[in-house]
């Protein structure tokens, strides 16, 4: 089954621009968010799966700044590589 992405207008405030813009429309029925954790140290922020979040804290002594963000997995995926605190 196509997707009906084609036929929806794609303005660019609909998304943040701190993400890579989803391959499906926000309309579309095939666009399916998942909860990412967004990990945060001294100004610097980290998207991570929240399994692996929740293992670095707590092997962590720093304190992070902890919250969510809702992505479809192929904005995660796009993501530039993390290069560290």
């Amino acid at each position: 089954m196509t997707c009906r992405c084609l036929g929806f207008c794609w303005v660019p405030e609909i998304f943040d621009h701190k993400y890579p813009r989803p391959r499906h429309h926000p309309n579309c029925e095939e666009y399916k968010t998942e909860t990412f954790t967004v990990v945060e140290f001294d100004g610097v922020r980290c998207v991570m799966q929240p399994n692996e979040a929740k293992q670095m804290i707590e092997e962590s002594e720093d304190e992070y700044v902890v919250s969510s963000v809702e992505l479809t997995r192929d904005q995660f995926d796009n993501m530039e590589e993390f290069e560290g605190f």
